[in-house]
């Protein structure tokens, strides 16, 4: 009789092991929530001036190293000695991936980036730390026939410093624009007088860094910071710029990424 009573018993306390086992398993695969909270706040953005954002990095296509083809953001949390996170945002909740201690990683599709600061959150185990979630990069769509890269486009672009970028896609003949051109010799020739006179005026990247700089009466309505955008965007080989988008804040108007991919229509 003991040793039937000792089986029993052994048997049981197998089974209540597998069944922890297998609770185990399943919490490792389900998406929280856990007990730590971080909202997203808009790190990763850029305003860009007409109540949208900017991409602070753009990256598009798989053969170029983005996560998918298309249009896409990939959202990471910094979270220390977490082990398990999930992020909630308008695709629902969603358990994230863990690379390395404490980050986790989650691909999204593309949502409009002014919709997402306060709207997505993502909750974490472990202790509460100062927890950051950011969108490291992602690719826009585009679904116009015209062109409208905006001024925040270009200087954002400016922080790809391999080769090829943006720049590089549009260093051509026969102005060969670079950050470092002055905007007298290329947008408009001859605009900039007093206070930059007798110097030929600032150049590119002093117009990108200073949105208010110029003249009251710029060309084509547009101050120096638009309409440096538009001369850039005018420069992409195969694209004109569309002076119907500008203003356009749903980030559906530029061709290419800061590494000057094409991406495909929509």
């Amino acid at each position: 009789m003991n040793i039937i009573n000792r089986s029993l018993r052994r048997a049981a306390a197998l089974a209540f092991l597998l069944t922890l086992a297998a609770g185990f398993s399943a919490n490792a695969f389900a998406a929280g929530p856990y007990t730590n909270k971080v909202i997203y706040s808009g790190q990763g953005l850029t305003a860009d001036g007409f109540g949208g954002y900017d991409l602070n990095l753009e990256i598009c296509g798989v053969a170029n190293g983005a996560e998918v083809d298309g249009p896409y953001l990939l959202w990471v949390l910094t979270a220390t000695g977490a082990n398990n996170a999930d992020v909630t945002g308008p695709w629902g909740t969603a358990a994230m991936t863990k690379f390395g201690a404490g980050t986790f990683k989650y691909v999204s599709g593309w949502y409009p980036p002014a919709t997402l600061p306060g709207n997505v959150w993502a909750t974490y185990d472990g202790r509460n730390k100062n927890a950051q979630l950011t969108i490291s990069h992602g690719c826009r769509p585009f679904t116009t026939q015209g062109a409208w890269c905006s001024p925040g486009f270009w200087k954002n672009a400016l922080k790809v410093t391999t080769v090829p970028n943006a720049w590089t896609l549009i260093d051509v003949p026969p102005d060969f624009p670079t950050p470092d051109s002055y905007f007298n010799d290329t947008v408009v020739p001859d605009f900039y007088a007093n206070p930059f006179a007798p110097a030929p005026g600032p150049t590119l990247l002093t117009v990108l860094n200073n949105p208010s700089i110029g003249p009251a009466a710029p060309p084509l309505d547009l101050t120096a910071f638009n309409a440096t955008g538009a001369y850039l965007t005018d420069n992409i080989p195969g694209y004109q710029f569309d002076i119907t988008l500008l203003g356009d804040d749903d980030s559906d108007t530029c061709p290419i990424d800061h590494f000057g991919n094409y991406k495909n229509p929509q």
